[in-house]
């Protein structure tokens, strides 16, 4: 039984965990600069494995700046070609929060969190919810 309330107190803190970040994530979403970046090059890496390729972006900003960016996965194969483009976005004056405007790249970890919470408060208020049909 121990273990039951257990799971509904850390799936309570990761619920709650889960909702601030998935807040601050659309907070992100709703205020950020929204830029579009441009491969200028392509990047090898070689390992045990073979050939890798890292696409660096240039990105403009809206004040005239200009954010260089190396993508953080490398892939087998030249994926990008030098010249498209991506979108982007990240807090104005805070080119550090630079990332790729795609919903798994922003939203991806909130909702992962927001799934495990879920997922333990299910099992540990199942329990205490249907204990009594199992004779305990």
């Amino acid at each position: 039984m121990i273990i039951y309330l257990i799971f509904i107190v850390v799936g309570a803190l990761l619920l709650a965990a889960a909702l601030a970040a998935l807040k601050g994530k659309l907070d992100f979403v709703k205020n950020g600069e929204r830029v579009l970046g441009t491969v200028v090059q392509l990047v090898e890496k070689k390992d045990d494995e073979g050939t890798w390729y890292v696409p660096v972006f240039d990105i403009h900003g809206r004040q005239q700046e200009t954010i260089t960016s190396r993508h953080d996965t490398a892939s087998s194969s030249a994926e990008w070609q030098i010249g498209e483009k991506a979108a982007f976005i990240f807090e104005p004056g805070k080119p550090d929060t630079l990332r790729f405007l795609s919903y798994w790249e922003i939203f991806g970890w909130s909702l992962s969190l927001l799934a495990v919470a879920v997922d333990l408060l299910l099992i540990g208020a199942g329990y205490f919810l249907l204990r009594g049909y199992w004779g305990t």
